[in-house]
């Protein structure tokens, strides 16, 4: 039997490895295919501005396009610029002057216009062929898959030569960490080969336009403003920082921008291209140092994240492999736990990145205002909330693991709609997002469930922090990976991959352990409750009535719990991604700026908690968090009144660490709070549960209010407003409030 057991946990464990390993090639596979488009793109696009400088010169001579001599030998060196050219054509007007080749996707073309000296007379349409850009980059990757095979035999290997239960995790570290590695270095070649295949092709519009001078006897100082063309064709091309030409040896024309970064490394021929071209000519460029080295950041930045990102979901199943050994019974379901809450919650967090967007378009496609994105984007919330109550009353009466399983099915079939919905069809998607809703909250019940049942004063502390910490992880990976992912599959393969999440999970969650309410109540000598659902509501309706009577309850429900929820799903959920779409920025930078809150988020939660509890500070935490929110409302309005990519991410990542402080800051705190200054009137646990599932009225509300303000005021406008709210709140809570020691 322990045989058994033994060879199940190494195929399960090589089975998280190779997910694992392959979800490393594939983030790495879509990275350099993305860069190395843009390259090839771009050494084609520079080919042609060319080709049109060299054609209007003569259109602005007064000749017309079709009596131009010999067009084919002027646009041949386009064809040739890039293997992903397959073909050009030039009209006059609407007739057609010159083709070549064949006339692939519309999509995939570049068009310049054509002009003389009064207006445009002509269009020239090169076509790019995508496929033999992905073939290349294919080609180049498909040796990676061998050393997955590799890597796989290394952790097998590894794990049956040693007995210890910690080789799963220490193999799979090196393991995924090797792959990493080898990944990176290889996008990194790709992106120089790319590098160098652009150098080609601008030394050849450049030895094409100086031509008679580098093939005939035509010395430096018989022409002049050769100087001059160079200067203009760098500027035209600014990734370049320098670009020289030479004819035996004998310099013929230079044109360096003196304030580029990096003259060092060029000078050192790090960033160096030496071309030889027709005859005895020579052309040297070197590319801007700060371009180079900001995209071999972006790709180390990508890949640091994902293996932070990609670590946090499979250590929680690995530990599972390596830990259960001498573990009570009680610890070893908390742990299978773990990994299944974190998956649950990875399925939704992975079209965190994308879903604001694809709401707006789903929104516009039905013809209805971009706003009206918010209410779809409620309604999981709504289905959230409404199934609080009903949730807590079926874990009592059914199996919880059978309430569970159908939680995790609900949720993977919200997924599912969404991947399999056209932007046309709203009912399925109002229908996916509500359904979405209505699982995660019976997951997130059903899992409390079990962490109440299974812990004791010996795993309370363990069992206190599973919810607060695979939550936070679970967003952090998702919208990580989900962000990097988006980039090969598109939104739609992002909902079927979240759907094939959640049906893994389901499997998983057959593991724990089987308990009717009736059973775990009859052995820890409990009666069984007689009350139905809708007693329940109506003894709830009651709870809330009663405590929005006291000042104290209210008072912070109003200026701190609803606030901050609402800002949660309405400034972080819903418009941070939406407006960062909308400024141009790209998704894997979303993702990465979502994760920083959630990050910060967990870390000043897991210090706030002991501090609060140490000096009884609940008041200062509550009102120190709101005025952190107003402040990162205004970084957050400065941040999109820029222009600068660059300067947009980062300041907004600014905002989202003073947003993920203020609400780890919040909520802890806030029951602590809550509980203490109306102990008086009510129960400790009456309060509690009253408290938070009123504030879930933030949650609902929070993208309705949000995306109100952003279609009625400007962005900035609307955020400072926001902003304003919680500075006023923030003074209110730290003058009215009475903190009860």
């Amino acid at each position: 039997m322990e045989t058994v057991k033994s060879n199940l946990r190494l195929t399960f464990g090589t089975a998280i490895v190779t997910m694992s390993l392959l979800l490393v090639l594939v983030v790495g596979y879509a990275q350099a295919l993305k860069s190395y488009r843009q390259l090839s793109s771009d050494a084609v696009f520079a080919q042609t501005q060319a080709t049109r400088l060299g054609i209007e010169q003569v259109l602005k001579s007064g000749v017309p396009l079709s009596e131009i001599a010999g067009l084919n030998l002027v646009l041949q060196p386009i064809v040739k610029s890039d293997p992903s050219v397959t073909g050009l054509t030039l009209f006059a007007g609407s007739k057609e002057l010159y083709r070549t080749g064949t006339q692939s996707d519309e999509e995939s073309s570049i068009t310049i216009a054509l002009n003389n000296k009064f207006s445009q007379i002509g269009t020239l349409k090169v076509y790019l062929s995508q496929q033999k850009v992905e073939e290349k980059v294919t080609s180049t990757f498909q040796p990676m898959m061998w050393l997955i095979l590799i890597l796989l035999l290394v952790f097998i290997g590894s794990v049956l030569r040693s007995r210890k239960r910690a080789v799963y995790l220490t193999s799979f570290t090196v393991v995924f960490f090797a792959m990493t590695v080898c990944v990176m270095m290889l996008v990194g070649s790709l992106y120089r080969d790319g590098l160098h295949s652009k150098a080609i092709s601008l030394a050849d519009i450049v030895s094409y336009r100086l031509s008679p001078v580098l093939e005939y006897d035509i010395g430096r100082d018989m022409i002049t403003g050769v100087d001059s063309m160079l200067d203009h064709f760098r500027r035209a091309n600014p990734e370049l920082a320098s670009i020289s030409v030479y004819k035996s040896a004998q310099l013929v024309a230079t044109s360096v921008d003196e304030n580029a970064m990096g003259q060092m490394m060029v000078s050192n021929g790090g960033l160096e291209y030496a071309l030889s071209t027709s005859g005895e000519g020579e052309v040297r460029l070197s590319y801007q140092a700060e371009m180079v080295i900001g995209q071999l950041a972006q790709v180390l930045k990508n890949f640091a994240i994902l293996f932070f990102a990609c670590g946090l979901v499979c250590f929680a199943f690995i530990r599972l492999l390596s830990g259960e050994l001498n573990q009570s019974p009680k610890d070893q379901v908390l742990e299978r736990l773990k990994p299944l809450f974190l998956g649950a919650v990875l399925m939704e967090a992975l079209m965190a990145p994308i879903l604001p967007q694809f709401l707006t378009s789903v929104a516009e496609a039905n013809g209805l205002g971009a706003s009206a994105s918010s209410l779809f984007f409620a309604l999981y919330f709504l289905g959230f909330a409404l199934t609080l109550l009903p949730a807590a009353r079926l874990i009592e009466t059914f199996d919880i693991r059978q309430v569970l399983f159908f939680g995790i099915l609900l949720s993977t079939l919200g997924c599912a709609l969404l991947g399999f919905s056209e932007s046309g069809e709203m009912s399925k998607i109002i229908a996916a997002r509500f359904i979405s809703g209505v699982g995660q909250s019976l997951i997130f019940i059903s899992v409390q469930g079990y962490i109440l049942r299974f812990s004791d004063k010996s795993n309370k502390t363990q069992a206190a922090g599973i919810i607060v910490f695979c939550f936070n992880a679970g967003f952090i990976s998702g919208a990580a990976i989900g962000a990097l992912l988006v980039s090969y599959f598109g939104d739609i393969g992002i909902f079927t991959i979240s759907a094939a999440i959640g049906t893994v999970m389901c499997v998983f969650s057959l593991i724990l352990p089987s308990m009717p309410g009736s059973i775990y109540r009859a052995a820890h000598g409990q009666a069984v409750e007689s009350g139905t659902l809708l007693s329940n509501i109506k003894a709830m309706a009651a709870d809330s009535w009663r405590l929005i009577k006291v000042p104290a309850f209210i008072r912070t429900m109003v200026l701190v719990g609803i606030p901050t929820k609402a800002a949660l799903t309405g400034i972080v959920s819903f418009a941070v991604p939406l407006m960062l779409a909308e400024k141009g920025v790209s998704k894997e930078s979303i993702g990465q700026v979502l994760m920083t809150y959630a990050a910060i988020v967990l870390l000043v939660s897991y210090k706030v908690g002991p501090w609060v509890d140490k000096h009884g500070c609940s008041k200062l935490a509550l009102s120190l968090g709101n005025l952190l929110a107003g402040v990162s409302l205004v970084v957050l309005a400065v941040a999109f009144s820029q222009d600068q990519d660059w300067l947009i991410v980062l300041l907004t990542t600014l905002a989202m660490l003073f947003m993920g402080g203020s609400h780890g800051l919040i909520n802890a705190p806030v029951v602590t709070h809550v509980v203490n200054n109306t102990a008086k009137q009510e129960s400790d646990s009456s309060v509690a549960v009253t408290y938070r599932f009123l504030e879930r009225l933030g949650h609902v509300s929070g993208a309705i209010i949000v995306g109100q303000l952003l279609f009625w005021l400007d962005v900035e406008e609307a955020l400072l407003t926001i902003a304003a709210f919680f500075v006023i709140a923030s003074v209110i809570f730290m003058l009215f409030d009475r903190q009860q020691r």
